[in-house]
């Protein structure tokens, strides 16, 4: 049963959500992270349901795909109350029938498959029916080389409280993409073109999923809040986040992890960098600094202290001594850092990735002040620039 008003939302769910934005707006107890963080990282009121789907742009040519440009692609979305439960997929379930690729997938990265499999931490229940109601509607782009479930621990989180995901593999560009008909590897020589397909693919998941929404016989019927669209990404992800906003007017709010670039965001960003990252190094960090300091939009930028690039997504998951991010870092045999523990890690993401969303796409202001708050600051740079956009605002009302 459907509630009246513009987010369609459970009077529960509304109710959990705002319980848990007033305790977060209280003084945080004493200590670095100790109440704040883990607050906004709890699981939202919903159950999570993910259903994988086959997606294809006829208006484009796709040499990986042998045809037409094919995504692969997964939905997280808050579940009936019925998912509640019940048993939550496990990582080897992304790849379908090919459990080969997951396994070459994991040891390219030096993990074991049944140890991954044991560690992957996902709620979401497989095929669960989706609650009644109309949600936000948010599209996750990965890394080069990474997976459309990369980050499941952000993913799972956003749909528990009232989000809708979408995650495509970037076919040829994804570390391994499961095509109904073929198994698609990593193009090591393909980034120029992925760089223009990705944007392509956001573009297209939004038109074709906001169809789907519209459609009487669709699994999605009435879902997707079209004024209500944001996008999120990890390293070449976050330039796909970049190059979305500056693509598509739709795009209302954009959250790029350690790297941003392109022409300068209007809508509000949220950037989060690693101050250790050894992927993208110092020169990415400063190049994505400045992008941020070249935005319009009201902006925020966090940076763990003790983050590397792979901090913001499962690599521990796989990996947990991959560094970069995950574990340790050693250096003839002695140790240089010990990167931020992954679960606090994750909680904090979660933490700012939600209010962030709360606060651009549903409006909340004591999501905002959450936002600005630094819950963790032994841990964590945050920097929040609104001023510029507010004075705009109010000029804009003044001219009314």
């Amino acid at each position: 049963m459907r509630e009246p008003g513009p987010g369609c939302e459970t009077r529960t769910a509304a109710a959990a959500r705002a319980a848990l934005l007033l305790a977060l707006a209280a003084p945080c107890a004493a200590g670095p992270c100790a109440a704040a963080p883990s607050a906004l990282a709890s699981p939202g009121p919903y159950p999570v349901g993910v259903r994988t789907i086959v997606l294809t742009d006829a208006s484009r040519d796709d040499p990986h795909a042998g045809g037409k440009r094919t995504l692969v692609t997964d939905v997280w979305y808050p579940a009936a109350e019925e998912a509640r439960g019940k048993p939550a997929t496990t990582f080897i379930e992304f790849f379908g029938p090919h459990p080969d690729a997951a396994e070459a997938f994991v040891r390219h990265f030096g993990g074991e498959i049944g140890e991954v499999n044991r560690r992957f931490k996902c709620v979401a229940v497989r095929g669960a029916p989706l609650v009644s109601g109309k949600f936000p509607f948010l599209l996750f782009s990965h890394g080069n080389g990474g997976l459309r479930h990369q980050n499941v621990f952000q993913l799972d989180h956003l749909a528990s409280h009232g989000y809708v995901i979408a995650s495509p593999d970037h076919t040829g560009n994804a570390g391994v993409t499961v095509l109904p008909d073929k198994v698609v590897p990593y193009d090591r020589k393909g980034r120029q073109r992925s760089a223009l397909d990705r944007e392509k693919d956001i573009v297209f998941l939004i038109d074709r999923l906001l169809e789907e929404a519209r459609s009487e016989a669709s699994w999605l019927r009435g879902a997707l809040d079209a004024e209500r669209i944001g996008v999120l990404g990890h390293s070449f992800g976050g330039l796909t986040c970049c190059q979305a906003a500056a693509a598509d007017s739709r795009v209302k709010a954009i959250l790029p992890m350690t790297l941003a670039l392109t022409k300068p965001a209007k809508v509000p960003m949220l950037l989060m960098l690693g101050a250790l990252d050894r992927t993208v190094d110092a020169l990415g960090n400063t190049a994505s600094t400045g992008y941020y300091m070249s935005c319009t939009g009201p902006k925020h930028l966090l940076t763990l202290k003790r983050g590397g690039h792979f901090s913001f997504s499962d690599m521990d998951r796989i990996n947990p001594a991959f560094g970069d991010g995950i574990g340790v870092e050693r250096k003839d045999g002695k140790l240089v850092v010990e990167f931020l523990a992954s679960e606090l890690t994750k909680e904090i993401i979660n933490t700012y990735s939600l209010a962030f969303f709360e606060r651009y796409l549903r409006g909340d202001a004591r999501a905002g002040e959450v936002l600005r708050a630094n819950a963790c600051p032994e841990e964590v740079e945050l920097r929040s620039e609104e001023a510029a956009a507010k004075i705009e605002a109010n000029a804009g009302e003044r001219r009314l």
